[in-house]
């Protein structure tokens, strides 16, 4: 992993500044994970919105927190559906969460302290990990539901 740079980004073609979309192609059919997973889109196109904003900004330390806490909630969750559908994979889709948590917890934490903006390799991580899980990952335990 790169880290994350002390300065802002001046190339803002850069950053990924198209928000990302969710869409019925990835419902699972779950409403309250739907909106979860709706929920998680619509934090990650405010840290786009605000790509350029200092690292001590007011919206950004409150959508990085709200983020952080709305991960573990919905994580919670989904695990939690997940076992009381006794899907086969849990362990390994547990697997996939934390690894998610930890990175996003490592980007956050540099941006907290004033080592980064949000920066093209948190919004790039980010945008790519949501659209990649919710269309793949998370549609593989659609079948048990």
């Amino acid at each position: 992993m790169n880290s994350i740079s002390n300065r802002k980004i001046k190339d803002k073609e850069s950053i990924p500044t198209q928000a990302i979309y969710w869409s019925e192609a990835i419902s699972l059919g779950n409403e309250e994970v739907d909106n979860q997973h709706k929920k998680l889109f619509e934090l990650t196109n405010e840290l786009i919105k605000h790509a350029d904003a200092d690292a001590h900004s007011e919206i950004i330390n409150e959508t990085l927190y709200e983020l952080l806490q709305y991960v573990d909630t919905h994580f919670s969750d989904e695990e939690a559906l997940m076992e009381s559908i006794n899907y086969p994979k849990l362990e390994e889709h547990k697997k996939l969460h934390r690894s998610f948590t930890k990175q996003i917890a490592m980007f956050c934490r540099d941006v907290v302290q004033g080592k980064a903006t949000i920066a093209e390799e948190l919004l790039a991580y980010l945008s790519h990990w949501l659209q990649h899980h919710t269309s793949q990952a998370d549609q593989d335990y659609k079948n048990y539901l």
